[in-house]
């Protein structure tokens, strides 16, 4: 399977987005484990770099935007519930207060959890670079009218000429894009009749275009179709079965070596610690509680089991300690 996720997928984890993370870990999993080739190109990664800030501020703007603060009429005063609603709304805009604060230090480093994922990503992958002559073909398409490509924007060409010299002959290919310019103007959930013919008579194969990476994982993904880390996954497994406190300590330095951990990596990590003493004993360890403090404590909105909460409201509450 051939599959090209375009920059605005990327971005959108910079915004608004019902994608998940974890979603497009899978996909770059696949690709490594030879389950599916994912093309990236070089104009991809430049639009990446341009855009994320632009992204991430009108993000932020719209949050800022929200009205948190509590308006009410005055003859509500002497019920119980005003105070109550008062005093919520107050610890809503002091949350509001905490959690900008600790993003913006995050955004200014780069260290989101969209930031790692797409950096390893990044790091790991043959990006396809744009030639000269890749550049000059791209113009002609767009010279002549042919799509992709709107408002005198040249990228979506450059990335379909790539495409269409990177992807083997007979091979179908799989386009992730929130850009309209790849769907039919009569049937927004159909490819765009131009390109889909294009592709058949130059490729002998189908392209298939989804709007969302939820939509495309909605018909390949079933936890078979795609494999994921095995490596990483065999450390997962090692930490449940250490039999020693050094043992432990020699799994986290390996683990650190991974940027990026999905929601169920996490979870099987903390059922590690919570089921193996020799793993949940030295959780307060500098370097098992920097490793949980990075990997799973920004997961933890995303967590439903209490003991698990625990463990990492210990790390939280040493990490605390530490820096007070």
């Amino acid at each position: 399977m051939h599959v090209f996720i375009d920059t605005n997928i990327l971005l959108s984890f910079f915004h608004y987005s019902s994608d998940e993370l974890d979603a497009l870990n899978d996909v770059f999993a696949s690709h490594e484990h030879g389950s599916a080739t994912v093309h990236l190109t070089e104009q991809v990664v430049d639009e990446f770099h341009r855009n994320r800030e632009v992204k991430i501020k009108d993000a932020l703007k719209r949050f800022k935007d929200i009205k948190l603060s509590a308006q009410m009429p005055s003859f509500l005063k002497g019920y119980e519930e005003y105070d109550e609603i008062r005093q919520l709304s107050s610890e809503i805009q002091q949350k509001q207060k905490s959690i900008l604060e600790k993003v913006n230090t995050d955004i200014s480093s780069k260290n989101l959890n969209a930031d790692r994922l797409i950096k390893d990503i990044f790091e790991r992958s043959d990006v396809i670079n744009t030639t000269q002559e890749v550049f000059n073909t791209a113009s002609m398409r767009m010279a002549i009218g042919n799509p992709p490509g709107k408002n005198n924007s040249i990228g979506d060409a450059i990335n379909w000429v790539l495409l269409l010299s990177s992807v083997p002959n007979g091979k179908d290919l799989h386009v992730i894009s929130a850009d309209g310019d790849f769907y039919s103007t009569l049937n927004e959930k159909q490819c765009h009749p131009f390109l889909n013919d294009e592709w058949h008579e130059k490729k002998n194969s189908t392209l298939f275009a989804y709007r969302t990476l939820s939509d495309f994982m909605k018909v390949h993904f079933d936890g078979v179709a795609f494999s994921f880390d095995k490596d990483k996954d065999a450390l997962i497994d090692d930490l449940a079965d250490s039999g020693s406190f050094a043992t432990t300590h020699s799994l986290i330095a390996k683990l650190e070596e991974y940027s990026y951990f999905s929601v169920k990596e996490v979870k099987k990590i903390l059922s590690a610690a919570e089921e193996n003493g020799q793993f949940g004993g030295i959780i307060s360890d500098d370097d098992v509680s920097n490793f949980l403090n990075r990997i799973a404590v920004p997961h933890i909105g995303s967590l439903s089991e209490d003991s698990h909460k625990e463990i990492l409201q210990i790390v939280i509450n040493e990490q605390k300690e530490r820096t007070e």
